[in-house]
């Protein structure tokens, strides 16, 4: 006999999920995340949960709407530990995290981290999507959007050099704003992880972020200034890493530059 919670559960999910394509479904709705997404439509964080707007390895991320019809994006992490372990380096020397698990708990750590460091960069006035809500490998945020579609990464955004290097200004701005007031560092910004949203720049996929006492903060500060100053040299905008330093405020050793 099906009792009347799993009844009223599943019958839930089915409604509220409009998910096309069963290899789409299967690809990422096992139980464990189903019961997840039951207790987020319960609390109210979400209601729906629409088509998948864009996927990577490590999640695929759906359109959802709230019970007013707001627009949210749901990130969902794909429980698959082999993808995840080389990001223990990122959540290891993170204060926050006094033990790293293993398993799937590793990747219920990553999906807080994430909200945790979205709602630190949010807080300090820096565009990334607004966090909402998160549950063990489910993160619920802003929609961003852009002329009525899912706002697109910058790299398939064709814009004049007057646009861009307004782009390459407010990322600089961002990076100032993270590196001295927040005291942390992208750690894989670049023309894939910043949507363009309502004509400005957002930054995303801040899972990898880490504060300036992580033992791999210098490295990945220096990745990032590096992708910047590649990215928009090669599109025009007349910047050198020694500039972004400058204009960061980066009090770091020679090497970096």
């Amino acid at each position: 006999m099906v009792s009347k919670t799993k009844k009223d559960r599943d019958e839930l999910l089915k409604e509220r999920i409009r998910i096309p394509g069963r290899k789409t479904y299967q690809e990422v709705f096992d139980k464990r995340t189903l019961m997840e997404l039951y207790g987020l439509m319960k609390d109210g964080a979400i209601d729906i949960l629409d088509h998948p707007i864009s996927t990577g390895k490590e999640a695929k991320v759906f359109r959802g709407e709230q019970k007013d019809g707001t627009p949210v994006a749901v990130k969902i992490m794909r429980i698959n530990t082999a993808v995840f372990k080389k990001y223990r380096q990122y959540i290891e020397g993170d204060y926050r995290f006094k033990d790293v698990p293993k398993g799937a708990k590793m990747i219920f750590s990553w999906t807080r981290k994430e909200f945790s460091n979205l709602r630190i960069m949010h807080k300090a006035g820096i565009k990334v999507p607004e966090p909402i809500s998160f549950s063990k490998n489910i993160l619920i945020m802003e929609y961003l959007e852009h002329r009525g579609f899912p706002a697109p990464m910058l790299k398939d955004v064709d814009i004049d050099q007057e646009d861009m290097e307004y782009v390459c200004g407010e990322i600089l701005d961002h990076m100032k704003t993270l590196y001295n007031e927040v005291e942390m560092v992208h750690g894989d910004l670049s023309e894939f992880n910043i949507l363009i949203s309502k004509e400005r720049p957002y930054m995303i996929d801040v899972s990898q972020s880490v504060f300036l006492d992580h033992p791999e903060a210098i490295n990945l500060l220096e990745r990032d200034v590096k992708n910047v100053v590649r990215y928009f040299r090669s599109n025009g905008v007349d910047i050198t890493q020694e500039d972004v330093v400058e204009r960061v405020g980066i009090e770091v050793e020679e090497e970096l530059i």
